[in-house]
């Protein structure tokens, strides 16, 4: 049965009622327009990739393909993280923020020409603040020189580790930071669950090869659609 999830982190961000539609059978896409809740600014819904898109004039537009990665844990997770790595404390918010709103740009509200890239940026800086303010199990901060250059923030439930969020400064990309963040998150974790999840666009071909050079094994495919009968933050 379909059901309507209000965003309460969304809404507060984007200005309006933002609602996330769960959808167990593809045969409910038919009717998904009669779906939409009448005070919404922006409905997302998240379908396997083998399933019929909703009919272009249900207002529900294509924005991403994301892809879904697993890895088990191994012995060798167990060494050390790089001594650049720490875990993070409240104070490291705003610097974990101005890193996401500088560097997402192939999330799914940047992907939208219906969302303007304020409000976007605004949404990852506001997910990156709470990364370290309570949302997480646990993140990880790369500091060089009393400097944040990069977060890994975790989630954990029923012994499955979700990377949830991860992100390094464009100063210091290319140096193997991300990778280093990931291995500290591998270390962290290998005793207390079994598998690690992380999630990127299609689009995003730079992660994906670190994800898979790093052992993650692709598990299936998603695609976003979004309906906004207004453009939002223009």
């Amino acid at each position: 049965m379909a059901s309507q999830v209000k965003q309460a982190f969304d809404s507060s961000l984007l200005g309006g009622p933002v609602y996330r539609l769960e959808i167990a059978d593809e045969s409910e896409l038919r009717d998904i327009r009669d779906l939409v809740p009448d005070d919404a600014i922006l409905v997302s819904v998240r379908l396997p990739e083998a399933w019929r898109p909703p009919a272009e004039d249900s207002g529900f537009r294509e924005i991403e393909t994301l892809v879904q990665l697993e890895r088990y844990f191994i012995q060798e997770d167990l060494q050390p993280a790089s001594p650049n790595i720490r875990y993070s404390n409240p104070s490291d918010g705003e610097s974990c923020a101005a890193i996401a709103q500088a560097v997402f740009r192939s999330d799914r509200y940047h992907a939208d020409p219906k969302v303007s890239e304020k409000v976007a940026s605004r949404v990852k800086a506001a997910w990156a603040r709470n990364e370290v303010n309570g949302r997480t199990d646990r993140t990880f901060i790369w500091e060089e020189d009393g400097e944040i250059a990069g977060f890994n923030g975790c989630l954990l439930q029923n012994r499955i580790v979700t990377i949830d969020l991860i992100a390094v400064s464009q100063a210091h990309q290319g140096q193997g930071i991300g990778a280093a963040l990931i291995k500290a998150a591998f270390s962290h974790y290998a005793r207390l669950a079994d598998c690690t999840l992380i999630a990127t666009q299609d689009s995003n071909t730079g992660a994906l090869a670190l994800y898979r050079k790093l052992g993650f094994i692709e598990t299936a495919r998603f695609r976003t659609l979004h309906y906004v009968p207004k453009p939002i933050g223009f």
